[in-house]
């Protein structure tokens, strides 16, 4: 079971954002020129989803990342914290961006808040 806003609102308020080790709700195919698809399912009933197939259509919605962000989604792994990937993203873009330390945490965060990611430290332990 989830844990609740409160809950989550809680940890986030108190840990340290450099800290937080964000992990991937869902799936991703990386094409050759190393863009990312974040691939989101349409339905979460199987049954559906056998409609679907059988349909000939697709189970997945595909969101498709800019360059930035498709580093940034193949460096989270729930084992780097968001200050590793950070640091690792100036490193790569650091010609090519201004500000690349806030424009990856707000990305990070986006990613949070639109259902992308979670973080493992709000992953309830059992």
């Amino acid at each position: 079971m989830k844990n609740s806003f409160f809950r989550r609102r809680k940890i986030l308020k108190s840990a340290n954002t450099l800290d937080l080790h964000p992990v991937k709700n869902y799936k991703d195919e990386v094409d050759d020129d190393g863009i990312v698809r974040v691939l989101i399912p349409k339905v979460k009933n199987d049954f559906l989803k056998n409609i679907l197939t059988k349909l000939n259509k697709n189970v997945y919605m595909k969101v498709k990342f800019d360059k930035y962000g498709s580093e940034v989604w193949k460096r989270i792994d729930g084992n780097r914290d968001v200050n590793m990937i950070v640091n690792d993203i100036t490193n790569v873009f650091l010609s090519e961006l201004s500000e690349a330390d806030n424009r990856t945490i707000n990305f990070i965060f986006i990613l949070y808040q639109q259902g992308f990611i979670s973080f493992k430290e709000l992953i309830k332990q059992e």
